[in-house]
């Protein structure tokens, strides 16, 4: 019984600082430090465990670091800001080749989808530019602004070629 009382108002402790982390701009932030405390904060609430020293995620922060990609130099993995990974992106895509654009002799290596899962990956390209922007999800940081308007961009492209986008 006493346990469900904690385990309530630590709800309720934790929902209230969520929700000032998420009204506080990144930019107002008088200081690194304070800006680093409340990203450790918000890891902290999360349910998060903080990284061993000397453990390959040790640089890792989710708040401003791409999780699946690194970049390496010879045997050494470093951490790729969000905002680098975006920019990446962007221009892989700016040079990528037309939909029906090819080499003389190259195969068509398009993938072609029913529109049920064009709307899917659209709507789940959707939710993931909604949690990498600031708010509930992401927290007050705008590092992961440009990764959510590549994802809009393309979430928009995939629904203009279903009946949705005509």
């Amino acid at each position: 019984m006493q346990g469900d009382s904690i385990r309530a108002e630590y709800a309720q402790l934790r929902n209230a600082t969520l929700r000032l982390l998420d009204v506080l701009p990144d930019s107002k932030s008088p200081s690194q430090p304070v800006d680093d405390a409340l990203r450790h904060l918000r890891v902290v609430l999360s349910g998060d465990t903080s990284p061993q020293p000397g453990s390959d995620n040790a640089a890792l922060d989710p708040f401003e670091h791409a999780l699946t990609v690194r970049r390496y130099e010879g045997r050494q993995a470093h951490p790729i800001s969000l905002t680098q990974q975006a920019a990446e992106l962007r221009r892989r895509l700016d040079a990528d080749r037309g939909l029906d654009e090819r080499q003389p002799g190259e195969s068509s290596r398009n993938v072609i989808i029913t529109e049920l899962r064009a709307m899917i990956v659209a709507g789940l390209l959707e939710e993931l530019a909604v949690r990498l922007s600031p708010g509930a999800a992401f927290g007050p940081s705008r590092s992961g602004e440009e990764l959510a308007h590549l994802a809009t961009d393309l979430a928009k492209e995939l629904l203009n070629q279903t009946f949705v986008g005509e």
